[in-house]
């Protein structure tokens, strides 16, 4: 059995190039079928987040399968020979090595933020549901978030945001001041709400968007005002701050929105991928734009000794998997 993976991530491509690789959920259940269906492979998921896309194959005689292709040619990518070197591939032991570094929170923008564990968990679920995934697969995601459990609860990280939305509105609180600032909070999602509290702690004055036809119970953090996400364009004249976190296709604020009104909010923070907020923006006077790409910090320096801990930990799990795999083919039992 092997196991082939491609990578790309915020390290190795600009947001601008992520994006094109950023699938929705029926996207992502429409390629795992498709790649299943590709001639010896047994196994198939694809992790998708705002930084990264990862897809991990498992199967019989597949070592010549290039799963980077395969994205490309399923998201009708035609400049596939230019992006090809942006990814990371790799095979059997050395996939399983970064699964585990990845949910661990070793791989991610923001050093040992948590928010990963869950999205891997959710990779392999819509896998599941698909029955894409294959025991290999499956034993190999599922010691992975052991893996990552073990780790944060054994050691104590600390001084380090716990997501990418507390950590850029750190950033942006070293240089701008948000007591007393009107603030538009695009998207009532998890990300939304997490900006929220962080900017409620900073004193700001928060109006979150909420969509009518959204259904399901709506948590509106305590402290916010509401308007309607149809209210948005309007609402641009009397905000200082714009920050925008949806899962939407398509840009929520756009050039021609913010050129309308005299007065512009000072500072558009784009959190989502694919982007949220037109990037022309950003060349509008007076106006200061930023992306998930602007808050990239190198932590590979900080924190050594846990680092050192955390890959103690996976090796540990690393060898779990083995152990399982030697005992499958001595039992001579096939993959399913």
């Amino acid at each position: 059995m092997t196991i082939i993976s491609a990578s790309l991530d915020y390290k190795s491509a600009a947001i601008d190039v992520r994006e094109r690789f950023s699938y929705t959920s029926t996207r992502i259940r429409e390629i795992l079928r498709s790649i299943k269906a590709v001639g010896g492979v047994s196994g198939a998921v694809l992790l998708c987040t705002c930084n990264r896309t990862e897809l991990y194959i498992s199967g019989e005689n597949i070592d010549n399968l290039n799963p980077a292709m395969l994205l490309c040619q399923l998201s009708g990518v035609e400049d596939h020979k230019l992006l090809m070197p942006l990814f990371s591939i790799r095979y059997d032991s050395e996939s399983i090595f970064h699964l585990m570094e990845v949910a661990c929170g070793l791989q991610s923008m923001v050093l040992f933020e948590d928010q990963i564990i869950t999205q891997v968990k959710h990779a392999a679920t819509i896998a599941r549901e698909e029955k894409t995934i294959d025991s290999t697969l499956e034993t190999m995601f599922r010691l992975s978030i052991t893996a990552a459990k073990k780790a944060k609860t054994e050691i104590k990280i600390k001084a380090v945001p716990t997501s990418a939305a507390e950590s850029a509105i750190s950033e942006l609180s070293k240089k701008y001041c948000f007591a007393d600032k009107r603030v538009l909070v695009i998207g009532n999602g998890e990300i939304g709400r997490l900006c929220c509290k962080k900017l409620l702690e900073l004193g700001a004055d928060i109006t979150i968007t909420l969509r009518k036809y959204k259904h399901g119970e709506i948590i509106v953090p305590v402290g916010c005002n509401t308007i309607s996400y149809d209210e948005r364009e309007e609402f641009l004249a009397c905000s200082d701050v714009v920050i925008s976190a949806t899962t939407s296709p398509h840009f929520t604020i756009t050039r021609d929105m913010v050129e309308k009104h005299e007065r512009k909010p000072e500072l558009f923070v784009d959190l989502a991928l694919p982007r949220d907020i037109e990037p022309g923006i950003s060349k509008i006077p007076g106006v200061e734009s930023y992306n998930l790409d602007r808050f990239y910090t190198d932590f590979s320096v900080l924190n050594h000794k846990e680092v050192i801990k955390i890959k103690e930990i996976i090796f540990g799990f690393i060898l779990q998997f083995e152990k399982w795999e030697n005992y499958r083919k001595e039992a001579g039992l096939i993959n399913f």
